[in-house]
């Protein structure tokens, strides 16, 4: 983890210094590549899920839609 922190933060350091140094352009370029990439990385990570971890949400979505179900019929709106 700290490992991915720091080619984040060393990636920002070089888009800064390119547009320091260069042109605005150029990090303006890499900077939404980098967003691209973060989201694409992001989106990765989020479906590679154990089953075990599957599981688990399955029965947390479940527990709360019971839970809305009781509250509404203590309400008296369903």
């Amino acid at each position: 983890m700290s490992g991915r922190i720091i080619a984040i933060v060393l990636a920002l350091a070089v888009i800064f210094g390119l547009s320091v140094w260069v042109d605005n352009r150029i990090a303006a370029g890499a900077g939404a590549l980098l967003l691209l990439a973060g989201l694409i990385y992001g989106y990765v990570q989020t479906k590679r899920t154990t089953p075990a971890e599957d599981a688990r949400s399955e029965r947390s979505a479940r527990e709360v839609r019971e839970e809305i179900v009781r509250a509404e019929e203590e309400r008296g709106t369903r």
